[in-house]
């Protein structure tokens, strides 16, 4: 009974974790007339659902910590590092995005640099910060390592599975870039994949080595420094 209590807690936690973005999505997407504002918000509740339940099993099994979920213990000075370590790649990787815009943007797709308003610095913030973060890693990153434990070692099994979580973070990101532009190119597919994987593999380190809060403020800070770079 007390083993399922703390379970129930835990996943409670990491769910209003993740809330706070899935409540925002009716108010900064475009909803098309007809659908219910509520309608925007089951897929990515029941996902989310999903990611607290798991993350709550196999987080604290696999050594995964989080001090808001779990109570494991909070780095301040690493944390601050982390989201400066964000706002340092969400720049270098909108410069970066802005320069190979001939090689890859044949679409008349905004950079990273262009486009931005508060809507999208909302969305990138709350919702990618706090729920993708519960998605991926707490949810599926956690999963997979413990699965991987099994046969391999813990340092390698973290590593793999901070690879794999941040390829489906990447692929995920291809549908929403698909619709923006109308359509997808092997190069657009792969500018992609590169950014939000290289992006999403620094969060599985940072989760990995100090806790779901560091790569919620490294992907929350990353958002900010697209921001800074289209200023």
């Amino acid at each position: 009974m007390l083993l399922a209590s703390r379970y129930t807690v835990r996943a409670g936690r990491a769910l209003l974790s993740g809330l706070p973005g899935v409540v925002l999505l009716p108010f900064v997407l475009p909803v098309p007339e007809g659908i219910p504002l509520a309608a925007v918000v089951v897929n990515p509740l029941g996902l989310l659902t999903l990611a607290a339940l798991a993350g709550a099993w196999a987080a604290p099994k696999a050594g995964l910590g989080s001090a808001l979920i779990l109570g494991t213990s909070l780095r301040l000075r690493a944390l601050a590092a982390w989201a400066l370590a964000g706002i340092i790649m969400g720049a270098a990787i909108a410069i970066s995005d802005h320069a190979t815009a001939p090689v890859w943007n044949t679409v008349a797709l905004p950079t990273l640099r262009e486009g931005r308003d508060a809507a999208d610095l909302a969305l990138g913030v709350i919702y990618g910060g706090l729920t993708e973060e519960v998605l991926l890693r707490w949810g599926l990153m956690s999963l997979l390592a413990l699965g991987l434990m099994r046969f391999l070692p813990r340092p390698l099994s973290l590593w793999v599975a901070a690879v794999l979580a941040a390829l489906a973070f990447a692929v995920a990101h291809l549908p929403t870039v698909m619709i923006e532009a109308g359509t997808i190119t092997p190069a657009l597919m792969a500018r992609t994949l590169i950014w939000n994987g290289l992006l999403g593999l620094a969060y599985g380190v940072g989760f990995q080595r100090h806790g779901l809060e560091a790569a919620i403020l490294a992907h929350m800070a990353t958002h900010l420094g697209f921001a800074l770079t289209a200023i």
